[in-house]
């Protein structure tokens, strides 16, 4: 999403209402990927005297995730207030800073961080999941074809036992 601010910049200290949708690219975060829906964007936006944009707002959207518990499919509504000022012929590449060029400002760079701010430590597809229920190996299992990782495991254990 960008903002044209030619307007804005002919008239220091005018505020300047927008709003829009902004794509985010899928994230990879903590070994999982995280696919974040089309934020909704609004806020405010304003020079000052020296060509620097002032944009305050928030955005709201919808992540998805494997659960943490269970890894079945989950989703968190993520939403989180900025207020961030793009300078004027900075570095774009610098991540310390937001900048801009010219008489647009970028916001796919402020969305994209604000999003992932926002997102929860963990991702479960609902508060009360048990995650995977332990199964005694020993016991049939209780639909066909289900297999048990650590099954292996426990005859090891209890091969050992016997010693």
């Amino acid at each position: 999403m960008k903002l044209n601010v030619t307007e804005a910049l002919s008239h220091p200290g005018q505020e300047y209402v927008f709003s829009g949708l902004q794509a985010i690219a899928d994230q990879e975060i903590g070994g999982q990927t995280v696919r974040i829906d089309d934020c909704q964007v609004s806020g405010v936006y304003m020079a000052d005297e020296d060509g620097n944009i002032s944009v305050k707002g928030q955005l709201e959207t919808i992540a998805h995730a494997p659960c943490a518990n269970c890894l079945a499919d989950a989703q968190a509504k993520v939403g989180n207030d900025f207020d961030e000022t793009f300078l004027r012929g900075g570095d774009p590449e610098d991540d310390e800073i937001f900048a801009y060029d010219g008489h647009e400002v970028d916001l796919d760079k402020l969305v994209m961080s604000y999003a992932v701010m926002a997102l929860p430590i963990r991702f479960l597809c609902r508060e009360d999941c048990p995650g995977f229920e332990y199964r005694d190996p020993d016991v049939a299992p209780a639909e066909p074809g289900i297999q048990y990782p650590f099954a292996g495991l426990r005859q090891l254990l209890d091969n050992n036992e016997e010693v």
